[in-house]
C-alpha cells in the first residue's frame, strides 16, 4: 500500500448495526476508492474483516481497548506514534488521545455533552471537557457535518475559521420509495403496523424531545391515528402519555430492521424529529428520500439540513406541532409539493461528496 495516503482511522464503534458515527466511519471508509491507505483500529479484526469486506486499500490494527475507555489513553499513542512513515490519525467522533503526536484530524458531530452536561455521567464530562477539547486543540483540522455545527465549535474553542471544515453527511442509497405491494404488505404484517400511522423513529434521549410529539398527539383532531415508535417509550413518555390518557394510541414496533426502514418511511402518514439538538440528523432525510412527508423541530441544524423539504415547527410547542400534523393528515397542504421538495433536497446529500471532500482535507496536512 504505497504512494497513497495513509490514515489511521478509529473503527472500533463499527458493527453490524450501522448507526450514528458507526455508519458515518463505514461509509467514509468504503467511499475510499483506492485513494488511501486505510488503517483500522478495531476490537475484532475477524468481524471487521467481514464488515469491510471488498474494500479497497484496509488493513487492520488489534485494539485491547473498548471505545470511550480509560486504557485508550494509553493505546491510541503507543499504536499510532509507533507506526512508521507518515500517517494521519482521524478520529472520526470525539474520542482521541492528547498524547499522539502524529498529525491529528477529529470529526466533531456536535457539541450534545457540553450542551446538555446534565443527562450525561462525570466521566462523559470530563471526558468532554478536557481531553476532547485539548485534542480538539491539537487537530490540523476539524471536521463536522453542518454549519450550526461549525459555529457550535467555533465558539467553544475560539479558533480559526478555516480550521474547521463542513463536510455534508450522506444518504445510503437503499433509501428510496418502497413501491412493491407484495414488500409493503409484508412489512405492514410484520410490524403489525395499521393503515395510517404517525412515525417517530429514533433514540429517546431527553434532548430527543419525543415528550412534545406525546403531548401533541393528544391535540391532533383524528383519534384513530397512533403514533408508532422504535424502541422501548422513555419514563418521561410514558408519565406524560398516562396523564393524557393516550397510552392505547401510543405503540412500540421494537427493534427495526435497517432492510425495512424504507418500507416503514413508504408506509406512514408522516414522520416527526421533534429533536431539540442535532449535528445533523439523518431520519428526517432517510424519510425524505422515501417519499414521505416530514415534520421537524425548528433546533440546531435541522432546518439547515432539510431546506424547504419539510415543515418546520416551534420547536417546544406542542399546539403548533399538533396543527402540522393536522396539516398532513388532512392534507389542507400540497402534499405532493412537499415530497417533491423533499426528493430534491435528498439528491444533495451523497456519502461519496463526503468522501472526496475529507481526501481533499487529508492532502492540504
Amino acid at each position: 500500500m504505497k504512494d497513497k495516503i495513509n490514515v489511521i482511522i478509529d473503527a472500533r464503534m463499527v458493527n453490524e448495526n450501522l448507526h450514528g458515527i458507526a455508519r458515518y466511519t463505514y461509509e467514509l471508509i468504503k467511499n475510499n476508492d483506492g485513494k488511501i491507505n486505510y488503517y483500522l483500529l478495531v476490537n475484532d479484526i475477524e468481524l471487521s474483516k467481514k464488515i469491510f469486506k471488498d474494500i479497497k486499500n484496509v488493513d487492520f490494527i488489534k485494539m485491547r481497548s473498548k471505545f470511550l475507555s480509560l486504557g485508550e489513553q494509553v493505546e491510541l499513542p503507543r499504536i499510532i506514534n509507533n507506526f512508521k512513515g507518515n500517517v494521519i490519525f482521524h478520529s472520526p467522533s470525539f474520542v482521541a488521545s492528547p498524547f499522539i503526536k502524529k498529525k491529528m484530524i477529529m470529526t466533531i458531530h456536535d457539541l450534545n455533552h457540553i450542551r446538555f452536561p446534565q443527562f450525561y455521567s462525570p466521566f462523559h464530562k470530563y471526558y468532554y471537557k478536557f481531553i476532547v477539547k485539548n485534542c480538539a486543540n491539537k487537530s490540523k483540522k476539524l471536521l463536522t457535518v453542518s454549519q450550526f455545527a461549525k459555529n457550535e465549535l467555533l465558539e467553544w474553542l475560539e479558533c480559526s475559521h478555516d480550521k474547521v471544515i463542513v463536510t455534508y453527511n450522506g444518504i445510503d442509497e437503499s433509501f428510496k420509495k418502497e413501491n412493491n405491494e407484495k414488500k409493503l404488505s409484508d412489512i405492514r404484517k410484520k410490524y403489525k403496523l395499521p393503515r395510517e400511522f404517525i412515525l417517530y423513529i429514533g433514540n429517546q434521549k431527553p434532548h430527543k424531545n419525543v415528550v412534545t410529539l406525546v403531548k401533541a398527539l393528544s391535540l391532533i383532531e383524528d383519534k384513530n391515528i397512533p403514533l408508532i415508535i422504535n424502541g422501548k417509550l422513555s419514563e418521561e413518555c410514558e408519565k406524560a402519555a398516562k396523564e393524557l390518557k393516550i397510552e392505547d394510541r401510543i405503540r412500540s414496533i421494537g427493534f427495526v430492521d435497517d432492510v425495512d426502514l424504507p418500507a416503514i418511511y413508504s408506509l406512514a402518514k408522516v414522520f416527526v424529529f421533534p429533536s431539540l439538538y442535532e449535528g445533523f440528523g439523518l431520519p428526517p432525510l432517510e424519510a425524505m428520500a422515501c417519499g414521505c412527508p416530514v415534520i421537524v423541530s425548528n433546533a440546531a441544524s435541522l432546518p439547515e439540513v432539510v431546506k424547504d423539504g419539510a415543515i418546520v415547527f416551534e420547536t417546544l410547542d406542542e399546539k403548533d406541532l399538533s396543527e402540522k400534523i393536522n396539516s398532513v393528515i388532512n392534507e389542507t397542504i400540497d402534499l405532493d409539493v412537499l415530497v417533491k421538495k423533499g426528493l430534491e433536497v435528498t439528491k444533495s446529500y451523497l456519502w461519496n461528496d463526503c468522501s472526496d471532500k475529507i481526501l481533499e482535507v487529508y492532502k492540504s496536512i
